[in-house]
């Protein structure tokens, strides 16, 4: 897919239209830049908006994206490549979401005096881009028009590296699940499975090892909550993980929809589940006891406490919000007992839903500054 989508796909000829151009590594980055690339497609209507991806899930997963006049892959970042595609695509302004630093690629719209934009930017001292091999990138970067970081210490780093073109804006993720809190949402299987008025606490994002963390308190869990289980993956083996591990209760499959008592809902249906936290009293996030949790942000704007395992440092809004006392990491099964039962103190757990609420009212609108500056840089 990486090889046959750019050999078939034709690059625009944009040459004489105002062209705004955000580029992004994967789906991921994407959810970074939506809430800028939305914004600006609603304030700037006049102009052509280009979307562009390096890897397939990013491309395969948002082809169809409304507000993209074009979703095409980069190419390889190659001088003849690169030149072909901005001059073909012809930008006024380039965004480039989080750290896809390509060097080509920034040269050649550096030398055209092309306006350059860096959003969501998170580094730390070790990335590679101060290796000395990559000096010629930096040498790039300090001419682009400005970079906005997610935090303090990004800004710090980058000044330490003689970039004076950065201004801390926040994470823009932060922006776009807020404004999902704010979207009409119902679902009468999980509003027909919550309706005895027990508490709710939604698993998500979960693999094996998050499984078998929640079931060494499988008693605790369905005795005080209606139990919801959102696998990572989809897949036969992970659900039927799952069943074994919760062997002995009433378990409904989402596609299912059995009408009878069950105590845990398996959610077997993938692109609901940031909406449905809302649903939620507590979140578990999965992905912790591997590479790195999932996304924490989507149940956080809800203002609920979320637990996750101890691999979570890549994350601002996690290290912030462990550190503060409000999300909860943990390494094995008691002590997620052991948060279970201090969030049962009401007082604790308004605290809690205090602090989050105060973390999202501080850090969001990060997009509103990023799109007020993108668009004193444009010739309209």
């Amino acid at each position: 897919m990486w090889v046959n989508g750019r050999k078939e796909q034709s690059i625009p000829d944009l040459k004489n239209k105002k062209v705004i151009w955000m580029h992004c590594s994967s789906l991921g980055e994407f959810e970074q830049g939506r809430p800028v690339f939305e914004k600006l497609k609603h304030q700037m209507p006049d102009y052509i908006f280009v979307l562009s991806f390096f890897s397939p899930s990013g491309f395969n997963s948002m082809k169809n994206y409304k507000y993209a006049d074009y979703i095409l892959y980069l190419p390889l970042d190659l001088p003849t490549k690169a030149k072909k595609f901005i001059d073909k695509i012809n930008p006024e302004i380039s965004i480039f979401v989080k750290y896809d630093f390509w060097y080509n690629y920034l040269k050649y719209l550096n030398d055209k005096k092309r306006k350059v934009v860096f959003i969501s930017v998170l580094l730390e001292e070790n990335h590679r881009l101060f290796k000395s091999i990559n000096k010629i990138i930096l040498n790039q970067l300090r001419k682009v028009d400005k970079i906005f970081t997610q935090d303090d210490s990004t800004v710090s780093i980058l000044k330490n590296h003689d970039l004076n073109n950065v201004e801390k804006a926040g994470d823009t993720r932060i922006d776009r699940v807020v404004e999902i809190t704010h979207q009409s949402f119902s679902d009468k299987i999980i509003e027909r499975f919550i309706s005895n008025k027990k508490e709710v606490f939604i698993c998500g994002s979960t693999w094996e090892k998050d499984i078998d963390i929640l079931s060494a308190n499988k008693e605790l869990l369905v005795k005080k909550y209606n139990l919801i289980i959102a696998p990572h993956e989809i897949s036969e083996k992970q659900i039927n993980h799952i069943i074994q591990k919760f062997s002995g209760y009433k378990i409904n499959k989402y596609s299912e929809n059995n009408t009878g008592k069950y105590n845990i809902l398996i959610i077997d249906k993938i692109g609901i589940l940031s909406r449905i936290y809302r649903y939620a009293d507590i979140a578990y996030i999965g992905g912790g006891f591997g590479k790195s949790i999932h996304n924490t942000l989507e149940p956080g704007a809800y203002m609920i406490p979320v637990i996750f395992g101890p691999n979570y440092k890549r994350f601002t809004e996690a290290n912030y919000l462990v550190s503060n006392n409000s999300f909860f990491s943990i390494n094995d099964a008691n002590q997620f007992e052991e948060i279970i039962i201090s969030l049962s103190n009401k007082d604790f757990y308004k605290e809690v839903q205090n602090r989050i609420g105060g973390y999202f009212e501080k850090n969001k609108n990060a997009s509103s500054q990023i799109v007020r500056y993108i668009k004193t840089q444009t010739n309209s």
